[in-house]
């Protein structure tokens, strides 16, 4: 019998070129990958989209991964730069906000549904799409993306003291939004 777990045995098949393997892996982090996007990018259709983007780029690179650390950290920081860059391509577009680029859907198949469909997940996802996308942003990177304050600083190119009180101020306001039944 093999020790070895499932996971590792993907991603060395993954590494050697198999396909099928890698395909296994993107089963498993699907959900996880296109709820984050979403977040980050504020539609399912985008985080969708994004997350396709960063699956193809994982196996470009999956010779990259060392393998020190789970996949799904070495696969966030990839999805984590396609989602940054498509918010700073939005932001060369044009300098209207990101709700008003990308205006957020009320969908029943948005992340929250896919996760579990609960009323007080739904609820949450509804708060936190309703934050400004600062707000929104710092939330998914801190609490969904599980970043240090120094990563968020060096992605969001904003100092460490912007991210604490950005971060204070978002769960501030995401809690009234919760406790006031406004999501």
């Amino acid at each position: 019998m093999s020790t070895t777990h499932p996971q590792e045995s993907l991603l060395h098949r993954s590494r050697h070129g198999d396909a099928d393997a890698f395909g296994a892996l993107v089963r498993q982090h699907a959900g996880r990958a296109i709820g984050t996007a979403s977040l980050m990018l504020g539609s399912y259709d985008d985080g969708l989209d994004a997350s396709q983007e960063a699956f193809a780029r994982a196996w470009r690179r999956i010779d990259s991964f060392r393998g020190t650390g789970s996949f799904y950290a070495w696969f966030a920081a990839i999805l984590r730069n396609v989602c940054i860059d498509r918010i700073r391509r939005r932001k060369r577009r044009t300098h209207a906000s990101l709700d008003e680029v990308h205006p957020i859907a009320d969908h029943a198949d948005g992340p929250a549904a896919l996760a579990d469909r609960s009323e007080q997940a739904e609820r949450l996802w509804r708060a936190i799409c309703e934050l400004s996308p600062p707000h929104r942003d710092i939330i998914v990177l801190s609490h969904f993306q599980e970043l240090s304050y120094r990563q968020i600083a060096e992605l969001l190119e904003i100092p460490i003291g912007t991210v604490m009180s950005r971060l204070h101020a978002a769960r501030k306001a995401l809690r009234d939004k919760l406790a006031g039944g406004q999501a």
